[in-house]
């Protein structure tokens, strides 16, 4: 970089190989970076002798939990309570084998399952509502292995923290308030809106079903005493996994339990999951005609979205915990891979879920090999048990999704965003009532799009400061903040974001605002630290704003620049355009040798 020189003179160098390595090499074959993302190319392997135990008890403990999740999320997308679980067998096999997190647990999940209702719900697909989710299942598992492939990892990060928060949360209250008509004992269509489910239940709330309403009241009261913080404090001194064992095996004994209770007469009238025809999911697919596969792609695109950045947050969690790494486009090949068996298998949208990601992890998984486990199990009790399942009441189903998904709504979250950032309370709170009020994939659109618009907002305004010299020092900071001491005929400020179309207006008019305050100023020096990218639009206003300032009598410096900044603008014309105007590697370098070329004109200039 050009330190203290004419700038018109120094930046014609020579292209050369980075490092020693040439194109060719430095990118590798192709079979490699597959290999680097695809890592069922290479042999899965058992866990070695110490680890597999761990393996086995996360397995078990988690099939016993995948069991009735599995069928309630299946009820929650409006399909039959065994669907889920037959998308709990092949696709945790599958992510296992092509997986990077050794921790996270492929199935149905909450969010996804109340997504597939909502496309479910559309009025514009006809039929039977199971060969339009496995459409929607293999759609989304197509896009996902196709991002995996084109190495789109990275589109993880286009849905902010406030804009998740607040879709988990409004996702949730839209899945307790649905599962509802079943606590109620009353006909209600999924996936309504939440205003329409308020009316219907009020407009029904005569017809109750005294005996529903009891049977889930009385298990959400179990489930809650099964949680007490107390009883786990006093478990907890037995072990870490002693201390979840009430609460994670609370689902099963309830379902057990209410069972054998609904067969008594008093019970007859409770809505059951009914006969289960077949016992293991077979592999083929029944899919609608090509005009519903358009109408899907819109939300199945949203879907496969959804899925992954669910599944990588919870990835990358866990990975934060156990101090290993994660791989976001293998993440999206294999979770491409664990859908399209999903579809196979004549199941649901699958997904990392959280709530047993967190107990595979507690109860000593050490590898993938746990969620095979779990799929053999699962596997199994469809095998042998599948004819139990048709009595299960579905008003205690509701009570174990109501009970889970509580968890997921987070408004203390909303007050800690809006105390922190104003943008961030709004675009969380918006995200919410858009679910609530539109619908979950409505609401998320909305809290993309208002996230995106409000950072071109704060980009477009960015904070822009006068600075100058701290005392004895060579720190330059705020005026406004620090006492500084004052730099004769020169003028430096420092922009703190990357200079684009959508800010350089504001940035021209505070410009001219602070010269407009110093007539005297000779030097106006940009100090560059904060600004790692400039655009087209942003090149020309800076071509624009030299020539002006020379006009004015001001010459325009550059200092702080990033390498990999300098690096773009070495190929235009900007530096050969700034001259007089010089390149520095810091702010006091700058400063310095102004003040030594002013005081030398002084020296020269003759009485």
């Amino acid at each position: 970089m050009c330190v203290g020189v004419n700038v018109a003179s120094c930046h014609e160098r020579a292209r050369r190989p980075r490092n020693g390595v040439t194109p060719n090499q430095a990118g590798g074959t192709v079979v490699s970076r597959l290999k680097d993302i695809l890592p069922a190319w290479q042999r899965p392997t058992m866990p070695p002798r110490q680890q597999l135990m761990g393996d086995l008890t996360a397995g078990v403990i988690a099939s016993v939990l995948m069991v009735p999740q599995g069928m309630a999320y299946a009820m929650i997308a409006g399909l039959p309570p065994v669907v889920g679980l037959y998308a709990a067998v092949l696709p945790p096999i599958i992510y296992a084998i092509s997986g990077s997190s050794n921790g996270l647990s492929v199935g149905p999940t909450s969010v996804v399952a109340i997504m597939t209702a909502a496309v479910l719900a559309s009025p514009n697909l006809s039929g039977d509502p199971l060969p339009n989710a496995i459409m929607l299942t293999a759609l989304a598992g197509m896009m996902l292995a196709v991002m995996g492939l084109l190495r789109l990892g990275m589109l993880a990060n286009l849905l902010s923290q406030p804009v998740l928060a607040g879709f988990t949360s409004g996702a949730a209250i839209v899945i307790i308030i649905d599962q509802l008509k079943h606590v109620f004992g009353i006909p209600m269509q999924t996936g309504l809106p939440l205003q329409d489910v308020v009316a219907e239940i009020y407009a029904q709330w005569r017809s109750f079903d005294l005996a529903s309403l009891g049977l889930g009241l009385a298990g959400l009261g179990f489930l809650w005493l099964a949680s007490l913080g107390g009883l786990r404090r006093w478990l907890a001194q037995q072990g870490p996994i002693v201390a979840e064992l009430p609460s994670r095996l609370a689902p099963l004994a309830l379902i057990v339990a209410a069972t054998l209770i609904v067969a008594l007469p008093v019970f007859d009238g409770i809505a059951r999951v009914g006969k289960i025809e077949v016992s293991l999911p077979t592999l083929g697919l029944t899919l609608p005609e090509a005009e519903d596969w358009i109408e899907v792609l819109p939300s199945a695109a949203l879907v496969a979205f959804i899925i992954f950045v669910e599944s990588v947050s919870i990835g990358q969690f866990l990975a934060l915990r156990r101090r290993e790494r994660i791989n976001a486009d293998r993440e999206l090949i294999a979770l491409g891979g664990a859908n399209l068996a999903s579809a196979l298998s004549g199941a649901m949208p699958v997904a990392g879920s959280f709530s047993r990601s967190m107990i595979n992890v507690e109860a000593g998984a050490q590898t993938r090999f746990s969620s095979v486990v779990m799929a053999l199990i699962v596997a199994a009790a469809l095998a042998l048990l599948a004819g139990l399942f048709s009595d299960i009441p579905l008003v205690i189903l509701s009570a174990i999704i109501i009970v889970a998904v509580l968890k997921l709504i987070d408004f203390n979250g909303v007050l800690r965003s809006w105390r922190y950032s104003k943008a961030d309370g709004w675009t969380q709170l918006v995200t919410l009532f858009g679910v609530l009020i539109y619908g979950v994939e409505a609401g998320l659109v909305m809290g993309v799009v208002l996230s995106l618009v409000l950072y071109i907002w704060r980009t477009g305004r960015p904070h822009i400061v006068v600075v100058g010299r701290v005392p004895e020092t060579g720190e330059y900071r705020s005026v406004e903040r620090y006492e500084t001491d004052p730099t004769p005929g020169v003028l430096i400020v420092r922009i703190d974001e990357n200079l684009y179309f959508a800010n350089v207006g504001y940035i021209g008019d505070i410009l001219r605002r602070e010269l407009a305050k110093r007539p005297g100023i000779k030097h106006l020096i940009f100090m560059m630290s904060g600004v790692g990218f400039i655009d087209g639009s942003a090149l020309r206003s800076l071509e624009t704003a030299i020539a002006d300032l020379n006009e004015a009598g001001i010459t325009l410096h550059l200092a702080e620049m990033k390498g990999h900044v300098h690096d773009r603008i070495v190929r235009t014309d900007l530096f050969q355009m700034l001259h007089p105007g010089r390149v520095f590697t810091s702010t006091h370098a700058a400063a310095a040798y102004l003040v030594r070329e002013d005081e030398r004109e002084k020296e020269l200039t003759p009485l």
